[in-house]
């Protein structure tokens, strides 16, 4: 009885969140110019990774991990800076530091806050 009890409120919160979170109901178009929740966990992971992204595996490693999220962005040169920090990760260290600065300015444009 109690394991039921739990179930259905751990399903209620889950209810309740997928609610409040909800802007489903809005007719406005997102406003690109802000920065929406993919672009923010791009960001995120962007700045989380930076520092440790010595070797061309790491760089193309956060390249990816950043992508996953930068590719569903809607916030403008999110998408577009991460696929260029795709790209210079495969490349030289100057590349990558192009993609990277690039990036960064996008998410700092963007308004993301460290």
């Amino acid at each position: 009885m109690r394991i039921l009890h739990t179930v259905v409120a751990v399903a209620a919160l889950a209810c309740a969140l997928t609610a409040c979170s909800s802007s489903g109901t809005s007719d406005e178009p997102a406003d690109p110019t802000k920065l929406d929740d993919a672009a923010s966990l791009a960001c995120d992971d962007f700045a989380t990774g930076y520092k440790g992204a010595q070797t061309q595996s790491a760089r193309i490693d956060l390249a990816n991990k950043v992508n996953k999220w930068a590719q569903s962005s809607i916030t403008n040169g999110i998408a577009d800076n991460a696929k260029a920090l795709a790209r210079g990760s495969e490349a030289s260290a100057g590349a990558w530091q192009l993609g990277a600065d690039s990036f960064a300015q996008a998410c700092l444009d963007a308004g993301w806050k460290a």
